[in-house]
């Protein structure tokens, strides 16, 4: 009889700890822009975290894992927001684990806060040089602007070497670290002509109309949602040339949006081929339009896909503190992301496959 009891309460016990195992949350912060100007990407972002998070986390129930909690914060896109939403992550919800953030000027700020607190940053969006140095919690999933302008400047040595050539640029982290990456590694430094403008700006016609005036016949622009506007304004003012753009451009949505002004656009950027998510990935897809409210899927979200798929696999090889999490993502070789096979290299840059691509008629076609 004593033994039957004993039975029993030792299945009863078996059976609330696996309950409990499944209450457990790993609690993970994702910091990115969520309110003003470019929180599209920050809201396709956390779309897609969240469902992701959704798929994980069936499979890791199913298995009496632990499951993902995801706190978002809004850095508003300044850096000091930025460094206080990551320390009280870190003090309130005690992650070892980080998001973030889109903008390389955030994402350095927060990169001294990671490192001293052994807490993995792993960034989707942040393209800046500096990041490769930003130290050895500090990662990122998509290319460096080095990589992408190197791709880019490549392509115009090959194709264009010795043509008139302008740079139209977003006078920020990024547009500066693009800029500047291109021109290392180009031609005809004495025969280009540099434009930067503000985020957000909207009227591009001076702009333009030097450069026609100039009779330029290659221009290199880096922006972000402004594009749509730099482009429709250059076919009113009838300017043709050969466009080159940065990676912001394999997003969909902008692509749409630019109707046919940026038709002949050539733009670098990883394997991204959002119908074959759309197949392949049909669960997510659908989880993922409900939290978005039907937006597609950009390639930064898809970059953020790739960062949770990592994480996952380090917590699924055992790490539990920052330290471990840092040190299998280092060792972690072929993670099959969204955006194709990788691993990260011993500054946390993915080693990816960039290539070049398209746009023709509202479509990125792959060159």
């Amino acid at each position: 009889m004593k033994f039957r009891v004993f039975f029993i309460v030792m299945i009863l016990s078996a059976i609330t700890s696996c309950k409990t195992d499944n209450k457990k949350q790993i609690e993970i912060g994702s910091i990115q822009q969520l309110t003003g100007q470019m929180s599209k990407y920050g809201k396709t972002l956390q779309a897609a975290l969240l469902a992701e998070a959704d798929i994980i986390n069936e499979e890791r129930k199913h298995n009496n894992l632990p499951l993902i909690n995801i706190t978002f914060e809004d850095d508003k896109l300044d850096p000091k927001t930025g460094i206080n939403a990551l320390q009280q992550l870190i003090q309130v919800k005690n992650i070892q684990i980080c998001f973030g953030a889109q903008s390389s000027s955030v994402t350095l700020a927060m990169s001294p806060v990671a490192n001293q607190n052994k807490v993995v940053l792993i960034s989707s969006a942040s393209g800046a040089p500096d990041i490769s140095q930003a130290g050895d919690y500090v990662f990122r999933t998509c290319p460096s602007d080095v990589y992408e302008a190197t791709i880019c400047s490549e392509y115009y040595n090959t194709h264009h070497k010795g043509k008139s050539l302008a740079i139209v640029h977003t006078n920020n982290d990024y547009g500066v670290g693009l800029k500047e990456a291109f021109l290392k590694n180009i031609a005809n430094l004495g025969n280009v002509n540099i434009f930067a403008f503000q985020q957000g700006q909207s009227d591009f016609k001076t702009i333009l109309s030097k450069i026609k005036q100039q009779k330029t016949e290659v221009v290199y622009l880096i922006g972000y949602e402004e594009m749509i506007a730099v482009f429709k304004q250059a076919t009113e003012l009838g300017f043709t040339c050969q466009w080159l753009g940065n990676n912001q451009m394999n997003d969909p949505d902008i692509v749409r949006k630019f109707e046919k002004s940026a038709n002949g656009t050539v733009f670098p950027g990883h394997q991204y081929d959002l119908e074959k998510i759309k197949s392949n990935h049909a669960e997510f897809y659908a989880k993922y339009m409900k939290y978005s409210g039907g937006v597609d899927l950009d390639v930064f979200a898809a970059y953020g896909i790739d960062a949770l798929i990592a994480v996952n696999q380090a917590l699924l090889n055992g790490a539990k503190t920052g330290e471990e999490v840092k040190n299998e993502l280092y060792k972690m070789k072929n993670i099959q992301g969204f955006t194709g096979i990788f691993s990260f290299d011993e500054n946390g840059d993915p080693i990816k496959t960039v290539g070049l691509y398209k746009i023709e008629d509202g479509k990125i076609i792959k060159l």
